[in-house]
């Protein structure tokens, strides 16, 4: 859907018009609607919303926040240490050491090579475990889920499925329907007097589950590897004695 066929089937659905149902309330019921849709996606465990977010590395600053639309965890952290090859940092809990965390002692223990440069979470943050850090534009690169862009124009003749731009997310057409279905609930259960739900509306948690499979297993080249147990493991290698 684009806004505009979403803000019209809703108000189909609601017998209502832009006067009755503005586009202001629209979009406010959307934007609620929109983080449980989102939520609701990382279930489908696609990454759909993984979006590759990069900042600065800042001469000897070791803290830096998570995106502002973080959606759920970090997913993979990579940073150009020397200031031109992209390395992959590992993570690593401040109670893995015994010593105190100051400058020196984490350069001591660290470095700017493969396999020996790590981050730890904090407030929000990642805190880099690696050698010096120089000024690097764009040199850091944190991999997360992000809250898809919200609808600000309902007027908008893009699909709403297309990515805004390289580093935001539209909403996958397979949940646009059950967006709007919870729109329009959200609408019916806020009147005065709420308006029974139809039997279709009463289906939306089903519903949103049927969806939500339908984003599941999107290549189906993937190889699914099974591992056996080694034998000291497996008792009697399967045979009963």
């Amino acid at each position: 859907m684009t806004p505009q066929e979403f803000a019209n089937y809703v108000r189909l659905k609601t017998r209502t018009n832009s006067t009755t149902f503005s586009d202001t309330d629209i979009k406010l019921l959307m934007k609620v609607r929109q983080l449980e849709i989102a939520q609701s996606i990382l279930k489908a465990d696609e990454d759909i919303l993984l979006i590759p977010q990069t900042t600065d590395l800042v001469a000897d600053q070791r803290e830096y926040a998570f995106p502002s639309d973080i959606l759920s965890k970090i997913k993979r952290v990579e940073a150009k240490l020397d200031g031109t090859n992209w390395l992959k940092l590992a993570e690593r809990p401040v109670t893995d050491y015994n010593w105190a965390m100051t400058e020196t002692e984490i350069v001591d223990h660290f470095s700017n090579y493969q396999g020996y440069c790590f981050y730890t979470l904090s407030r929000k943050a990642l805190y880099l475990l690696t050698g010096s850090i120089i000024d690097v534009t764009a040199g850091l690169k944190m991999w997360v889920n992000t809250l898809p862009s919200a609808i600000t124009d309902l007027t908008g003749a893009v699909d709403m499925s297309a990515d805004p731009t390289s580093t935001t997310h539209g909403i996958p057409t397979e949940m646009h329907e059950i967006w709007a279905r919870g729109v329009i609930i959200d609408y019916k259960e806020s009147r005065e007097k709420p308006i029974p739900l139809s039997e279709q509306e009463m289906r939306y948690e089903f519903d949103k589950q049927q969806a939500i499979n339908a984003l599941r297993n999107q290549d189906m080249d993937r190889e699914i590897t099974a591992k056996i147990p080694p034998s000291s493991e497996r008792a009697d290698n399967g045979f009963n004695y």
